[in-house]
């Protein structure tokens, strides 16, 4: 990820990341993307902006890093978390955002190879994922 980050958000260009809706019932509607932005001093601002999502309910989000089941899809690998996002509750319309700051080194590399976008009372449920790298190394 460090060659994906460097490679794709000079500082102030942030790269667009698409979530896509995982193989689930849950909230068929939700979509949205992750800007993820270099900052100086190594950190990376992340920016997730859903809809689609249960008007009221609230989620959690993580960055993910590969996990041992798959090597080329990450949001199927069931990966350890690695950045947690700020708890967040969908508006009226289904619409949230959140917004995390962290260390480039804990999304580098293999960490961080996709986010997930969990029910907050059930972290089982995932209804979006947005791959950040594609494949493990």
């Amino acid at each position: 990820m460090t060659s994906l980050l460097s490679a794709c958000t000079m500082m102030g260009q942030p790269k667009t990341f698409t979530f896509r809706h995982n193989p689930i019932a849950a909230d068929p509607q939700a979509a949205g993307s992750a800007q993820v932005m270099t900052q100086a001093g190594g950190m990376v601002t992340t920016t997730l902006t859903l809809t689609g999502l249960t008007p009221g309910k609230t989620y959690a989000a993580h960055y993910h890093a590969f996990g041992p089941d798959s090597n080329t899809d990450p949001c199927a690998s069931n990966g350890p978390v690695t950045v947690g996002f700020p708890s967040f509750t969908a508006d009226a319309a289904g619409r949230a955002s959140t917004t995390v700051t962290s260390e480039m080194a804990k999304i580098a590399g293999d960490q961080g190879a996709y986010i997930n976008v969990h029910y907050g009372d059930d972290l089982k449920v995932v209804p979006v994922c947005a791959p950040l790298k594609m494949t493990k190394g």
